[in-house]
């Protein structure tokens, strides 16, 4: 997870090529530690990847997590 620090607002970043359900909830837990290690919610979570899974996409947006993609697959390929 990549950490972005901009005029006080901190954005919390994942980078995948395919992100999968499994993926946006680790994130999401990461994204769990890290506030606490940091004492602070972020402004933004954000998940960019170039290949997003179906399920993937609407688990990140019931979780408030903006992703980023370029395709998004009906069906995983794991």
């Amino acid at each position: 997870m990549d950490i972005y620090v901009h005029d006080n607002k901190v954005y919390f970043i994942e980078v995948k090529s395919l992100a999968e359900v499994e993926d946006i909830e680790w994130f999401e837990e990461k994204c769990d530690i890290f506030e606490r290690i940091l004492d602070r919610r972020p402004d933004g979570k954000i998940a960019v990847a170039l290949n997003i899974d179906l399920e993937a996409l609407k688990r990140a947006r019931g979780l408030g997590i903006k992703a980023i993609y370029g395709n998004i697959l009906e069906e995983s390929g794991g």
